[in-house]
């Protein structure tokens, strides 16, 4: 984990190296209006995931989150039309020992259990509302599956959970910061409601071709 965290921080150090190079470039940085026919960016990051069993108790609780396993995203994305772009994510990640899903706590691996893996796919539309050519905040929709791993609870730790696939509908918010012509920063936040509602928060690194 902490690897994790080490990598995607040395990216970021990396980016703004970049941008403080070419600098002088940043003015010609292309916005999502400008008229371009094909444009490609790609995301590699973190992701939090809650579910708690309600989608906004426990927002600010940390034991609501899972950060276990390879908790990462990969992404592409792609402009559709004027301001809009269509999305692709694939994220995983993991509740462990003393993590509440469900509304109830994880009995993990140190109880040799298994701890509820997490994997999801989400595709979307984003919408870029403001002009920047650096700063570009978006809104989000479109819809997903996740697929989740067996668990045992400590409030029933007799009773294997048999978990399993989710739709999803997911609306959301963002933000993209552009610190050269290829390299940027993003940050994201995503509500899913289905038969379980989830949050997903997420930062990482963007490459644009």
């Amino acid at each position: 984990m902490k690897k994790l965290i080490l990598l995607l921080f040395l990216c970021v150090l990396a980016i703004q190296t970049t941008s403080a190079q070419n600098e002088q470039d940043s003015t010609e940085k292309t916005s999502y209006d400008d008229g371009i026919e094909s444009q490609w960016i790609f995301g590699f990051g973190l992701n939090l995931t809650k579910n708690s069993d309600s989608q906004f108790e426990g927002l600010f609780k940390s034991d609501n989150y899972a950060f276990g396993g390879v908790p990462i995203y990969i992404s592409a994305e792609t402009k559709i039309a004027n301001k809009w772009t269509a999305k692709a994510i694939l994220s995983s990640n993991r509740w462990e020992d003393g993590k509440v899903y469900g509304g109830q706590t994880i009995l993990g691996s140190s109880e040799a259990a298994p701890n509820a893996d997490y994997l999801a796919f989400d595709i979307g539309a984003n919408y870029y509302f403001l002009n920047s050519k650096k700063w570009m905040p978006y809104l989000s929709a479109g819809m997903g599956v996740s697929q989740f791993g067996d668990y045992y609870t400590q409030e029933n730790p007799s009773i294997l959970v048999k978990s399993g696939t989710v739709f999803t509908i997911n609306l959301g918010l963002g933000l993209n910061v552009w610190f050269s012509d290829h390299w940027g920063l993003n940050l994201n936040t995503l509500g899913k409601w289905g038969s379980e509602n989830l949050h997903q928060h997420s930062i990482g690194v963007l490459y644009q071709l």
